[in-house]
């Protein structure tokens, strides 16, 4: 059975088709993501723009193409953050447009089919696991077990773009912004998550803990070239810090933080153009969430898991038929 699964987030969509594989397990086959900040300015006023709906219509349409060479049997597309914002017009509109079923899902489901595609993404887990989906409207947490048993879902409005426009005016931010918006994420977190009792490996399962690995890496093999500047020191310091296959510690996190809050957009761009391209003004913001969670936690390394979200619902089709 081939499956394409359709990632609608904040800022990108996501498509991958995959077909099943022994074990109601998947084997990737091919992957796109195009950047259409749908969520542009829905933080402020709740609505999403035509012409963000233009580009998600547009998207979709070459997404049913590629989904259509692959000779897929079914296509699911799901809608979260700046979809749930705007309400379930967008799921008419969407269907009129290109015929497809666009499904909204609610946090929690989000959350859970985030936990179902990190635990699948990691070669080896035992025991208590708590999860992280970093997206650009919403941050995602999970407790549970690699097991896949769920002992607790939250889903909390704070993601990388909304972080960006309700506090940031220009890039690098001004320091009482950075303050401000620093404080905002420490409260939300210290309301919402309570500190853990047991031990537990921390699962970064987003694709801003998979940029920020590669990112890594690239810095301590020499494969990212930092001009000489006021951050020299820093990124040297950086560097020397060394790198794991799949974690990152707390220190390495606080580093990337303190250096990409103070660099021009287009510096962060320059890291890695390709990949960054379209993300490289919100991703400091969702580095510092990352690592507010992991302060909140007191954990010292966090573990990225290769599969997130499009792969925990292709998972959840293979077993169930559904995702509900």
């Amino acid at each position: 059975m081939r499956l394409a699964t359709i990632d609608i987030g904040t800022n990108s969509a996501k498509l991958l088709i995959s077909k099943s594989a022994p074990g109601n397990t998947l084997t990737p086959l091919a992957e796109r993501q195009r950047i259409i900040r749908l969520g542009k300015g829905v933080d402020a006023n709740g609505v999403l723009s035509e012409a963000a709906v233009e580009r998600l219509v547009k998207t979709l349409q070459e997404f049913q193409g590629i989904a259509g060479s692959w000779d897929v049997e079914q296509c699911i597309v799901v809608g979260t953050s700046a979809s749930r914002d705007a309400g379930n017009s967008l799921s008419h509109t969407i269907r009129e447009r290109t015929g497809l079923h666009y499904q909204i899902l609610s946090g929690e489901e989000e959350a859970d089919l985030s936990f179902i595609g990190a635990i699948a993404g990691l070669p080896r887990s035992n025991g208590n696991l708590v999860t992280c989906d970093i997206g650009g409207g919403s941050t995602e947490i999970v407790r549970g077990t690699s097991r896949g048993v769920v002992h607790e879902c939250l889903s909390l409005n704070i993601g990388s773009v909304r972080i960006t426009e309700r506090f940031f005016s220009c890039q690098p931010p001004k320091p009482r912004e950075l303050e401000t918006a620093e404080r905002f994420i420490q409260k939300l977190f210290a309301d919402s998550i309570a500190p853990q009792q047991e031990s537990y490996c921390l699962v970064g399962t987003s694709d801003t803990h998979r940029l920020l690995l590669d990112l890594h890496h690239a810095l301590v093999s020499g494969g990212i070239h930092i001009a000489t500047g006021p951050l020299t020191a820093q990124w040297d310091r950086l560097r020397k810090t060394g790198g794991h296959a799949r974690k990152l510690t707390l220190t390495q996190v606080r580093g990337w933080v303190e250096n990409l809050v103070q660099m021009g957009e287009s510096d962060v761009l320059a890291l890695n153009p390709e990949k960054l391209k379209g993300r490289s003004d919100v991703f400091p913001a969702a580095c510092m969430i990352c690592f507010e969670l992991m302060h909140r936690l007191a954990q010292g390394s966090i573990t990225i898991s290769k599969w997130g979200l499009r792969h925990g619902i292709g998972l959840k089709i293979l077993r169930d038929g559904t995702l509900r």
